[in-house]
């Protein structure tokens, strides 16, 4: 979450908050080890009841906000309330059988995101993924942790899961504080976040060139993610399983198989659309080794020359995002250098990976202001759609980018920047006024 939140403040912001950031992380941290040390000497300080009964005021909301919600969005809020709910009563209900089943709940969450973790890195081999699969393997230990009551005792549970919670939020949040050290004028937040290997040509910057967020669309320009859905592009799906056609792939009653497109078109003159320049071999046999995010994997691929020519020689997209607020600069920039290289990888370099980052790119900066204040940064925090968007980049990052998933993240992000961008116009307005 705080890398999207930087990224739509922009660098001028990130520069001057990397010191105050990396402090809080620290506090944090210091804040983990002191509640798993308040769990483990068998006198608790931390106030339980309390934490239960705002967590239960939370899940409440959240549920509230999914009767409203629509598709994906209220899927995910059901699915996060549903949760909070359950552990808020059991934390109020104080029976000793309840931290039994909290041990196990929490130690099988952690036991299922080990295994994923694992699986996804060993499998794709994406960028860093070593380091992904010896963090597998800690979270898979923390879960032996914590079903095991010994050393310690059922009724530290929730210390020991609030405490890991927040030693793992700061170390991840004191690596972006002084991997922010590094952020040079001219720099983008988005350059530094990408994957080096992915963008190692965008991150040649221009000296001296910075991309400000109200330089963005003018003279009626437009920003729109198109998705092609699998199940949109199928002729009559074969079964109905919706996670599946929706995120995957759909197939026809022939057999046919359909993953879906998406490409990005910023009017008058700019489309995003990569394919591979020969079809891939989708056989089974070869399933596992074309979804290695490795260099032998590539294949020549070829960017489509507008929307119009590929609507016209396929079909209309299925969904249209638009976005009214981007940075038409920095996306400019991005396509400028990302277009080189003619390349397509299944997994790590794909039609909906392109447009994924292409849309970071315009995001960059959307929500810089003059005032650069902290209470609109940490306000940001408090948006469900940035924790929806947080999640979905987390699980294409891992594994791969689809068009369901950049469908599902593009809705977040500009639910998001709509909302924020209209509390900071209205605050200077009020400042100016």
């Amino acid at each position: 979450m705080v890398q999207i939140a930087l990224l739509l403040f922009g660098t001028r912001f990130t520069r001057k908050k990397a010191l105050p950031l990396a402090l809080i992380a620290l506090l944090w941290l210091v804040l983990g080890v002191v509640i798993i040390i308040d769990g483990l000497d068998g006198v608790r300080y931390f106030p339980l009841r309390t934490f239960g009964a705002l967590l239960l005021i939370e899940s409440l909301v959240t549920l509230f906000m999914a009767a409203s919600a629509s598709g994906a969005q209220r899927a995910i809020f059901t699915f996060k309330g549903g949760i909070f709910c359950f552990v808020a009563l059991m934390i109020l209900s104080g029976r000793s059988t309840s931290d039994m089943l909290l041990a196990i709940f929490f130690g099988f969450s952690y036991f299922i995101t080990a295994i994923l973790m694992m699986l996804a890195a060993w499998v794709v081999r994406f960028e860093r993924w070593k380091q992904t699969f010896i963090g597998g393997i800690g979270r898979f230990a923390f879960a032996v942790f914590l079903v095991t009551p010994w050393p310690t005792h059922y009724h530290d549970t929730l210390s020991l899961f609030i405490g890991m919670t927040l030693i793992l939020g700061g170390i991840n949040t004191l690596n972006i504080a002084l991997s922010l050290r590094h952020l040079q004028q001219g720099s983008s937040i988005f350059q530094l976040f990408a994957p080096v290997s992915l963008l190692k040509n965008v991150a040649r910057r221009r000296p001296g060139k910075v991309f400000d967020a109200r330089d963005r669309g003018a003279q009626g320009q437009g920003l729109t993610v198109h998705i092609w859905t699998p199940e949109g592009t199928s002729v009559n799906p074969a079964l109905p399983r919706p996670v599946i056609n929706r995120y995957i792939a759909a197939v026809d009653s022939n057999g046919v198989i359909s993953t879906g497109h998406a490409a990005l078109e910023m009017s008058p003159d700019l489309y995003i659309s990569l394919y591979p320049a020969t079809e891939i071999d989708r056989s089974p046999g070869e399933f596992f080794n074309i979804l290695k995010a490795t260099q032998e994997n590539n294949v020549p691929g070829v960017f489509q020359p507008s929307y119009r020519h590929e609507a016209d020689e396929w079909c209309e997209s299925t969904r249209k995002i638009i976005f009214s607020r981007y940075n038409e600069a920095s996306l400019r920039h991005f396509w400028e250098h990302y277009r080189q290289d003619e390349i397509y990888n299944l997994t790590w370099r794909n039609c909906s990976s392109s447009v994924a980052f292409a849309l970071e790119a315009a995001m960059d900066g959307v929500l810089a202001s003059r005032h650069h204040d902290w209470l609109a940064f940490i306000r940001l925090f408090f948006i469900p759609e940035l924790w929806i968007a947080a999640q979905l980049r987390r699980r294409a990052t891992t594994m791969a980018w689809t068009p369901g998933l950049v469908a599902d993240y593009a809705r977040a992000l500009r639910a998001l920047v709509d909302l924020a961008g209209m509390r900071l116009k209205q605050e200077q307005k009020a400042a100016e006024g």
